[in-house]
């Protein structure tokens, strides 16, 4: 068994399994028929890739739509494992941190300019623009040094407050990350339980599956195409024709200065 089906195979999501194992089915249907088309010797060229056509035209739609489906849903399933590995106040995790009313962003927000003014003495949107303007900066770096040790303080004490408080603390510190390029992993990592790592574990899964599963947006060629003719060899697979298939890159959780600990 190829690296590939291996990771496919172990996918922990019901339903994506089941879209898979419908687009391998059409897959083979197609494969087989350009087959016994390539065999046929009562067509004549022309009209094998008349019929070539006609059969990526019927098979192709579903194939594509099932890969993007299926790869739709890897990708929202790596986020979301990753957002449970995130540990929040209260035992929960930051998969779980809602809002409890409206005016909780509105103290979000406010507590996340003063976290900003406390540790990097100025206010958010001034971090965030210096920070876009000079990524690389020594002296955004030393900030950005001791603005993680500073959230981290914050977060501490965020996760043995709880309550309200913490809660909001905790989503404020989130905000300051996501805004400054600080890696929240960084901040939170040590408070982290095996739990954590597990459902940090099934996120690296995720989007390892995500990277190998074809895109389904590759457009399938016709291997009875007479720009094409003389190729030894028609199907799903052969011929460069990867039917639908197109991998991504790793890049699921890659955001602006944030790294997670697997790339």
């Amino acid at each position: 068994m190829s690296g590939y089906e291996q990771i496919v195979q172990s996918i922990k999501h019901q339903g994506v399994q089941e879209i898979l194992r419908h687009a391998r089915a059409d897959e083979q249907h197609l494969s087989r028929e350009l087959e016994l088309l390539e065999e046929n010797e009562d067509l004549n060229p022309e009209a094998k890739e008349r019929r070539a056509q006609e059969l990526i035209d019927r098979y192709t739609p579903k194939i594509s739509s099932a890969y993007q489906t299926a790869k739709a849903k890897v990708e929202a399933s790596a986020e979301s494992s990753y957002r449970f590995s995130l540990p929040f106040p209260e035992g929960r995790t930051f998969a779980q941190a809602r809002a409890r009313d409206a005016a909780e962003p509105l103290s979000v927000q406010s507590e996340a300019e003063a976290i900003a003014q406390r540790i990097a003495r100025t206010s958010l949107q001034e971090a965030t623009k210096a920070v876009s303007k000079h990524p690389g900066d020594k002296g955004i770096r030393q900030t950005a040094s001791h603005a993680l040790d500073g959230l981290r303080a914050v977060f501490n004490r965020a996760m043995a407050q709880g309550g309200m408080e913490g809660r909001v603390a905790a989503m404020a510190v989130e905000r300051v990350c996501t805004q400054t390029g600080i890696d929240l992993e960084a901040v939170v990592d040590h408070h982290r339980t095996d739990a954590h790592r597990q459902a940090l574990e099934d996120a690296r899964h995720f989007e390892r599956a995500a990277f190998v599963l074809p895109s389904g947006k590759r457009p399938m060629q016709n291997p009875f195409d007479s720009k094409r003719r003389g190729s030894k060899h028609v199907g799903t697979y052969s011929s460069g024709n990867k039917a639908v298939v197109g991998g991504g890159r790793p890049q699921l959780f890659k955001k602006a200065n944030r790294r997670r600990p697997w790339k």
